[in-house]
């Protein structure tokens, strides 16, 4: 120690003790052992780098990185005095750096990406080892051993430095965020500045500045991968695009991130970084499990940091896969083990599902992955519920779901994808109208009621909109006590085909002339098809709530369906479940500890039960519970209606259609008069885009309609069907070879094809169904499901939403980016 030695004869008392304080300071300064940072009390401290130290006797200054990690003043020096190697390293690297971040980079930062040790694990005893200042890229991380790399035995023991680097508080004291180099997550995100979103640039050579613009200065779509369907994974925003379904923001944590991962909100970067990693992996490829070591050896980052990172690795692969965004789908359930989903807890309840359908699949497949005891009865001898695909024709063709509705990032494209299933996309060439008697509708015409019906369609909303703000809820209560409810702000019941009615009586004066019969009967063709996507007649569906899931983000780009049938993923979901078939369930008693389910054959005792049975059987009470429902919940069951639409399908030996449908993959049949409007109306070629066998039309029956069906005989449906094609393509194409026709409105085990908004409800009402009673009894199906009704994707996505209502406890589940209604 260097004594200061002082001479003085001073009589002021004060200015002796401010001398005598002045060299305690400077005594303590030379020799500096401990990190003058806040909350850092690490002593006998080491520098981390050892690149100019010349002795730790003459350290004056200690540099923070983290609580384990610092650097000398010497150290400093040589990266900041003029003319030194150390500053010319710096500069070169500032200027990669600020090529394509946003933030100032500063010393800290540049010793954090390029000049601490790199520490790896052991592949055979799984402990940590530092590497010192190591060129990362020349590590095999899968085959790294710490014989081959260090040349010592795997017995040594482990740094003590690791214990406090998984210690709270740690991640809250770093100096500057550690940024992932190499991330797959970075074709994605050529949008982004680097540094916004936990990645590092300056180790990507063909990274260029954000200028990724398309024809309309907007932000392109990355291009990341050419396989079948990867155009149809985009889990990222882009920057001023709108947010789509499923896509995440990858600059910030979500209201559901931030709950379950309270410890990043002020951190949000580190979290950002790792989960915006395991996403592009996932969806890189999704037809493989992501295991918690493949996300491992893909972080790269220099420090202590790796281990946290790693360590945080298994907690985020286990929120995003139990909540459906990672590992989902058809996968093999062996490939997950339960015991790395930490974030399930150790009691895992009995699962009995009511119901074979996609939701009810869903449910008992994630669970099933999870861990848990899962059965499920079904009523039927087949899976599926409402999809039922036949294959009499030689091709698959749908009784019942059918289309994708949107195929960007939707779980259906997914599981294609998954089972290697091809995918029809819907080629939107126009629809050609064809009237009764064979004439095809002008454009002009068609354009010109195109837009009047669309006018109606926005005057409602306009009126909606003003009666919202009218009457907003002061509440929103799940019982639906509030004073002002959703059903209530109207203050009158109104359907939307009086609201139609009026609109269109008030916009006449747009027309220079009145609207012809043949207009009118152009419009009643729009009317038409509004009926087929509500699923009933328009004077039964509320004006107010008719299209209330489309204030939410819907799955975008084209729609399509599947070769093959949805049927195909209904068997791919039930593979290695366990279904019990012909089990109708009729009672279901929830007054004890444990819920009693009687079938028609067996008892079941459980703990918990997931019902997705079909809203018209809750309606005609198919099952009786023990005690009644709720009255808030029977009151939602109440008020969505139960709609139905019937299709017909009919084989052929020619496709006379061809060439007057202008290679489109529909056509639309223009009606005579409303009364018969949603008869016929569409029709759709289901071997699109060949030559050959078989040639088949299918239609759909919608609207008042429906009971027209009900009461007429099968043969009789397939003429009036037959008579309507002589009419329109002339007496001479030939009679139907085969031909099936649905009856849903009578099939014992569903009653409906799909739920809508009928006078009276609300989308309030849809969370009601969504909400469990107590905690025993869940509920699931496209009828629960307010953001994706009356869609396979809304039947899929509610199953994933009680299975993980239950793994967290009943809790209700926060939506992740538009992925799963919120009760």
């Amino acid at each position: 120690r260097i004594q200061i030695l002082f001479e003085f004869s001073m009589q002021d008392q004060k200015k002796r003790r401010r001398v005598e304080k002045d060299v305690q300071s400077l005594n303590a300064s030379i020799l500096a052992t401990q990190c003058t940072r806040k909350g850092c009390k690490f002593k006998d401290l080491e520098c981390c780098l050892n690149i100019r130290c010349s002795t730790l006797s003459l350290v004056t200054n200690w540099h923070h990185i983290s609580d384990n990690e610092h650097f000398c003043n010497f150290c400093y020096k040589y990266f900041s005095a003029e003319q030194s190697s150390g500053l010319a390293d710096f500069v070169a690297w500032k200027l990669k750096w600020e090529q394509n971040n946003q933030n100032e980079p500063g010393l800290k930062l540049y010793i954090t990406e390029e000049c601490l040790p790199y520490w790896i694990c052991c592949s055979e005893c799984k402990k940590w080892r530092c590497l010192g200042v190591h060129d990362i890229c020349d590590v095999n991380q899968y085959t790294w051993t710490c014989q081959y790399g260090l040349g010592i035995h795997c017995d040594a023991s482990e740094n003590p430095v690791i214990e406090d680097v998984r210690k709270g508080g740690w991640l809250e004291r770093l100096a500057v965020p550690p940024l992932l180099k190499k991330s797959p997550a970075q074709p994605f995100l050529l949008n982004y500045y680097s540094d916004g979103v936990g990645m590092s640039s300056t180790s990507d050579n063909d990274r260029t500045p954000t200028q990724h613009l398309d024809k309309d200065h907007e932000f392109a779509e990355p291009k990341v991968t050419d396989g079948p369907l990867d155009c149809y994974f985009k889990p990222f925003n882009q920057p001023g695009q709108q947010g789509k379904t499923l896509c995440f923001r990858p600059d910030i944590m979500e209201i559901a991130e931030e709950r379950v991962f309270p410890e990043f909100k002020r951190f949000q970067l580190f979290y950002l970084a790792l989960r915006n990693l395991i996403l592009a992996m996932w969806n890189l490829n999704p037809t493989k499990p992501l295991l918690v070591q493949d996300i491992r050896h893909k972080i790269i980052v220099r420090g202590l940091a790796r281990i946290r990172y790693t360590e945080e690795a298994i907690r985020v692969l286990s929120f995003l896969t139990q909540r459906g965004i990672v590992n989902t789908g058809i996968l093999p359930l062996q490939t997950i083990n339960p015991a790395d989903m930490i974030l399930t807890p150790k009691f895992k309840p009995e699962i009995l599902v009511v119901g074979a359908g996609v939701a009810g699949l869903a449910a008992a497949r994630q669970l099933t992955m999870f861990g848990y005891h899962v059965r499920v009865v079904e009523a039927r001898d087949r899976v599926g519920g409402r999809i039922w695909d036949d294959n009499g024709f030689g091709i698959s063709t749908a009784k019942g779901a059918q289309f994708i509705t949107g195929c960007i990032n939707n779980p259906a494209t997914l599981m294609c994808k998954q089972l290697g299933l091809p995918l029809h996309v819907i080629r939107d060439y126009g629809c050609e109208l064809l009237t009764e008697s064979g004439d095809t509708v002008r454009p002009e015409q068609d354009q010109r009621i195109d837009f009047h019906f669309n006018s109606l369609l926005d005057a409602i909303a306009g009126w909606k909109l003003y009666r919202l703000n009218l009457g907003k809820p002061k509440s929103t209560k799940t019982d639906g006590s509030s004073e002002h409810s959703e059903r209530t702000i109207d203050g009158k019941q109104v359907s939307l085909e009086s609201k139609l009615a009026e609109y269109h009586a008030l916009t006449r004066s747009q027309f220079r002339d009145e609207l012809s019969e043949e207009e009118q009967r152009l419009l009643q063709f729009h009317f038409s098809n509004l009926e087929y996507a509500c699923g009933a007649p328009l004077r039964d569906v509320s004006a107010m709530w008719w299209d209330q899931n489309e204030e939410y983000s819907q799955f975008t780009g084209e729609h399509g369906y599947i070769y093959g049938g949805y049927s195909k993923i209904c068997q791919g979901l039930a593979d290695g479940v366990n279904i019990m078939y012909n089990e109708e369930v009729t009672r279901i008693n929830y007054s004890e500890d444990k819920v009693s389910v009687v079938t028609n054959r067996n008892e079941f005792v459980v703990d918990k039960v997931i019902v997705t049975l079909p809203l018209s059987l809750l309606k005609d009470n198919a099952i009786s519970f023990s005690p009644p429902l709720p009255a808030w919940k029977e009151a939602a069951i109440r008020h969505i209606g139960a709609g139905c639409i019937e299709k017909i399908a009919m084989r052929f030996k020619t496709k006379f259609w061809k060439e007057r449908i202008k290679g489109g993959d529909f056509f639309g049949h223009v009606p005579e008069s409303s009364d018969v409007r949603g008869l016929f109306a569409l029709f759709y070629d289901l071997n699109p885009g060949t030559e050959s066998e078989p040639f088949v039309l299918m239609s759909i029956i919608a609207g008042d309609s429906i009971e027209y069906r009900k009461h007429t005989a099968d043969v009789n449906m397939m003429r009036s069907c037959y008579h309507l094609l002589k009419q329109m393509f002339g007496p001479e194409i030939p009679e139907p070879m085969d031909y099936w026709i649905t009856n849903w409105s009578k099939d014992p085990y569903s009653r409906m094809s799909y739920s809508y908004m009928k006078i009276g409800s609300s989308g309030r009402d849809y969370d009601v169904m969504a909400t469990e009673v107590d905690s025993k009894i869940y509920f699931a199906g496209e009828a629960t499901n307010r953001r994706f009704p009356q869609t396979v994707t809304g039947a899929y996505l509610s199953g994933i939403r009680e299975a993980c209502k239950i793994v967290e406890g009943g809790q209700p589940v926060p939506g992740l980016s538009g992925g799963m209604a919120v009760p």
